[in-house]
């Protein structure tokens, strides 16, 4: 058996495409879970879904731009519909905008905002929505949001980002 056996688990990984959110996605993979990535990097989300199918996962990709609450709803859909089911998002998306204070462009501080405190909250919504009774999966499930260090530190250069 293994340590962490998700057989039969039908995840949603936001940012999935590289980085953590794709390794998040092979370790789900190699727990035995489904894994829809979801991303706004198609190419490469593509790609990180077919290397998980080549390893004999099911992985499926779908393009998702974490603060549009209609992409949000598409993507739900399609996790359910592409893996048979939805019983646990992790919202890995985020973006990190270097700048001082005294520098500070408030376009690049709305970026952060919408991507990683309103993207966070509209996949909880629709998580929510599809996983509780009468929902679309509606057989309950987990949300897992990743967060920084930098959420209990402010480096230089990045305090809007610690902030978000």
């Amino acid at each position: 058996m293994k340590a962490h056996d998700l057989q039969g688990r039908k995840a949603l990984v936001t940012g999935g495409a590289r980085g953590i959110g794709a390794a998040i996605a092979e370790a789900l993979a190699a727990a035995g879970a489904s894994v829809l990535i979801a991303d706004v990097m198609e190419d490469t989300g593509r790609a990180t879904a077919s290397a998980l199918t080549a390893k004999g996962a099911k992985a499926e990709f779908v393009r998702l731009d974490v603060t549009d609450a209609a992409q949000w709803a598409k993507a739900v859909d399609a996790t359910i519909e592409a893996l048979g089911g939805f019983d646990l998002l992790v919202n890995n998306a985020g973006v990190e905008i270097t700048s001082l204070i005294a520098d500070l462009d408030p376009a690049d501080l709305r970026r952060m905002l919408d991507v990683n405190v309103v993207g966070t909250a509209l996949g909880m919504k629709h998580a929510f929505r599809a996983m509780r009774p009468g929902g679309a999966a509606g057989k309950g499930g987990a949300v897992v949001n990743i967060s920084s260090v930098a959420a209990t530190i402010a480096f230089p250069g990045i305090a809007g980002y610690s902030a978000t």
